[in-house]
């Protein structure tokens, strides 16, 4: 009796002086939730889908890419590109270099490169609108080839999240300032000029990528840079150059 009575005071004691411990862990969860949907209200998600629009044909003509080169070269070339599709990234790491080595810095072609982003590939879209952001400091073509060189890093991501947190990274890594391009990319900027892009491809028929232009005649397979000059030289040595009504507005 009298070591039953002795003992059941101590487990009281005992657990009583666990309940400040509960209420600290207590409070400290709460406090982590908030943080954490503090944080998610402060960084929005970024627009990752294509927006819904029908364009006529005078706003297909306004419809602007990125473009290289003389404004009165001879032969204009158009790639209508995904920087999600493994195609792109061999196209934009082996020809690419070599056009505008050799075709653009010699006067020879003003390169214009749509975005042209396939449903398949998840982050494709948000990759458009990060180059873009991009370009917004001036910096298209470098971001274009870090998206293109570590395409098989980012395009792994699970989750648009994760995506988004590499696009931020690579702005860092070509020179940008990472807070403007951040703000950007969380927001729906440039979502309408990657629809526009999109919806100029469709027009013109373009069902895969890359597909090429030059002088508004597409390409019906993608050529070996050797090929791509020997075509290129014969339409700069032809008539006056011509193509798809959207070159004008082009920049």
């Amino acid at each position: 009796m009298a070591q039953r009575s002795t003992s059941s005071p101590k487990t009281s004691r005992g657990r009583s002086s666990l309940l400040p411990l509960y209420l600290l862990l207590g409070v400290v969860a709460i406090v982590g939730i908030a943080v954490i949907i503090y944080q998610m209200k402060g960084k929005p998600a970024p627009t990752t889908q294509p927006v819904a629009m029908t364009l006529s044909p005078s706003e297909l003509a306004a419809v602007k890419g990125i473009s290289i080169g003389r404004q009165d070269a001879p032969v204009t070339m158009f790639e209508f590109a995904d920087f999600q599709c493994p195609g792109c990234g061999q196209f934009a790491t082996f020809v690419v270099p070599l056009i505008k080595e050799r075709l653009v810095d010699t006067g020879l072609v003003r390169y214009v490169y749509y975005d042209f982003p396939l449903p398949m590939h998840a982050y494709s879209f948000l990759a458009a609108r990060a180059a873009r952001c991009a370009n917004e400091q001036g910096k298209f073509w470098e971001y274009h080839d870090v998206l293109y060189g570590k395409q098989p890093r980012w395009s792994a991501e699970r989750t648009a999240a994760g995506a988004t947190d590499q696009f931020i990274a690579y702005a860092g890594e070509v020179g940008l300032d990472r807070a403007r391009f951040e703000e950007c990319l969380r927001s729906d900027r440039y979502a309408e000029d990657v629809t526009r892009s999109l919806k100029l491809g469709e027009s013109l028929g373009v069902q895969g990528t890359p597909t090429l232009f030059v002088n508004g005649e597409r390409l019906s397979e993608i050529p070996s840079f050797s090929q791509l000059e020997q075509i290129v030289r014969a339409k700069a040595g032809s008539a006056a150059p011509t193509a798809p009504a959207a070159d004008s507005a082009a920049r």
